[in-house]
Order: structure tokens, then C-alpha cells, then sequence
């Protein structure tokens, strides 16, 4: 049993004193895109950027919100290159992301500049940025895996949406990035008081 679900049962034992909980339940899921996009002209950025997002919605009973306790999985990501396609640049790279965020989504936090608010396993932090994962793919390393396990604790919106997002940046491989994030959300639904 991984660190971050054992956090995630004692979280609901806890809370269970508190308020009425249903749960914990487990799902997962996985999404893919090719990402490519256009020149990224912001200053300090070269290359090509691109991004998608998914909501994934959650249906509690009514009364009832969603916890997020704890997300698993990896990222994967490769350059993509089919057969008869010309060869990847040498020394070409791209970088790639995946956030898991609750709404509303918050582009940066009011305690400081260039910063989301993370949600942690104490129940007093909360924010909207569940995960945050980065890593990068390049020519001579064309795939990528980045791993995670975060207890998490956070409270989704009144919309019950889990945003998922993923990004490439920094491309100059001339080809778009294949990435696919895998995981399983451990949560509970929790009575509204």
C-alpha cells in the first residue's frame, strides 16, 4: 500500500468524526493528445508550445462533495515519429507538464507572484493545484516517465471538476509530443455542512 493512500484512510477516518463521509473510492483514467501548436513568442521562450485540458466531473449524492485524499500514476511522453518521417533534430528537445487543478482555476495565489496555491494532506492548506509535474523529451531521449504519489486533501469547486491539463513548451524537435497521463484518484464524498 503506497505512503499517500495509507494518508488518504487515515484522512478519511479523521474526517469522519467531523462530518459525514461516504467512501473512500478509487478511479482512474488516462488521456492523450499530440501537441505541437504554434511559435511561441513570449520573452525568454523559443520553439513551439501547445496545451489541452479535460474536466473530468464527479457525481456525488446531492447534499455531498468530493475529496480528493491522494493521486498516482506517471506521465509519459514521446516525440512522434512515424514511419517515413524525416529524422529528429540533433540536440532538439521539447518540455512537457501535467497539472491536476480544482476550480476555480487560479493562475497565480494572493500570498505571492508566479505561484498556484498546492493543496496538501494538512486540512488547514488548501489551493487549487493538486499536481504539478514536469519533465522533457529530446533527441536523444525521445520517451519520457515521471511518476508521482501525492496525498492530497483538497476540496474540489461546487462543480465537482478535476481539471486536467498538459503541455509542451520549448519544442524544437519540429514534431509534435505524444503525451498521455495514467492515474488513480482515491476520494470520498463528503456532506456539506
Amino acid at each position: 500500500m503506497s505512503a499517500s493512500l495509507r494518508l488518504a484512510i487515515a484522512l478519511l477516518a479523521a474526517g469522519m468524526a467531523c462530518a459525514q463521509a461516504l467512501g473512500p473510492f478509487a478511479a482512474s483514467s488516462n488521456f492523450a493528445a499530440d501537441l505541437y501548436g504554434a511559435a511561441d513568442t513570449r520573452p525568454g521562450c523559443w520553439g513551439y508550445s501547445d496545451v489541452a485540458t479535460w474536466n473530468i466531473t464527479f457525481r456525488p449524492p446531492a447534499g455531498y462533495a468530493v475529496r480528493i485524499l491522494s493521486i498516482h500514476g506517471d506521465l509519459v511522453a514521446w516525440i512522434k515519429s512515424l514511419p517515413g518521417d524525416p529524422a529528429t533534430p540533433t540536440e532538439s528537445a521539447a518540455g512537457v507538464l501535467l497539472g491536476l487543478q480544482s476550480t476555480p482555476r487560479a493562475s497565480t495565489t494572493g500570498r505571492c507572484d508566479w505561484c498556484s496555491d498546492v493543496a496538501r494532506a494538512h486540512p488547514a492548506v488548501q489551493g487549487t493545484t493538486m499536481l504539478y509535474v514536469q519533465d522533457a523529451v529530446a533527441q536523444l531521449q525521445p520517451k519520457s516517465r515521471a511518476q508521482y504519489d501525492r496525498a492530497v486533501n483538497q476540496l474540489l469547486g461546487p462543480d465537482n471538476k478535476l481539471l486536467v491539463t498538459v503541455a509542451s513548451w520549448l519544442n524544437t524537435t519540429g514534431k509534435p509530443v505524444h503525451i498521455e497521463p495514467t492515474f488513480t484518484v482515491v476520494y470520498r464524498w463528503e456532506e456539506i455542512k
